[in-house]
């Protein structure tokens, strides 16, 4: 596929996660097409915001949230909002991606190993959680993976679900986000589980069952319930 059917199909909110990726490495690799399509952004941003005065505020917070963001979610939010605004504009309903991308942010390493002594495995944690908070979510994952095969610690298999996410690998961090029993077990990253499963969902625009897994994050005491009871109101 050309280049500038990818960018195309991005504006009519029609990529898949294959094309997305692919569009994502060549907005890195190429500078013409990279200036051409954040002009297009900016076009559609001074649209929408002469149409939409009242979101000004909201591109505003989108600025300071996407700071803490991995480097291609910056793009990915951006354009989320501009093609959620448009739904707004035409009246075409919920946009799952930009609902998606404006929620997704990679879950902080709270197993906080910080040293290199100790034995082989702990260790070799240290190194899986220093690619993950680097970013470097494809080692992260093989690291994750190799680790949880030999000893199946509920948090590695949660990160690397995350770690999946993170890389634009919806079905498959999905598949393993899927395969423990989080709330079955009282899994510490029930929750956080199930708040991923349920924007995993969304994204792959199956609405009912990430309603599912977001109706649990909301009735919980967690931090994130009043984002994802936010959520469902977008989705009603």
């Amino acid at each position: 596929m050309k280049k500038h059917e990818l960018t195309e199909k991005y504006f009519g909110n029609k990529l898949s996660d294959e094309e997305f990726g692919r569009l994502e490495q060549l907005l890195e690799q190429d500078d013409q097409l990279r200036d051409g399509f954040y002009h297009e952004l900016e076009v559609r941003r001074a649209i929408a915001h002469e149409k939409h005065s009242t979101l000004k505020k909201r591109f505003q917070e989108l600025d300071r949230n996407t700071k803490k963001k991995t480097r291609w979610i910056p793009y990915a939010a951006a354009i989320a909002l501009l093609i959620s605004i448009g739904s707004i504009i035409y009246g075409s309903g919920p946009n799952y991606g930009g609902l998606y991308t404006d929620n997704f942010e990679v879950y902080p390493n709270v197993i906080n190993l910080v040293t290199r002594g100790g034995d082989e495995t702990e260790n070799s944690e240290t190194t899986a959680f220093e690619f993950y908070e680097a970013g470097n979510y494809d080692k992260a994952t093989k690291a994750f993976d190799s680790l949880y095969k030999k000893q199946p610690k509920d948090y590695l298999l949660f990160y690397k679900g995350v770690s999946l996410l993170a890389q634009n690998r919806t079905e498959e961090g999905i598949r393993a986000l899927e395969s423990y029993g989080w709330d079955l077990n009282g899994s510490d990253f029930a929750i956080a589980s199930n708040w991923y499963l349920g924007l995993a969902h969304l994204k792959q625009k199956e609405v009912d069952q990430a309603k599912t897994f977001l109706k649990k994050v909301a009735t919980s005491e967690s931090n994130l319930n009043d984002q994802a009871r936010k959520l469902l109101k977008q989705l009603d």
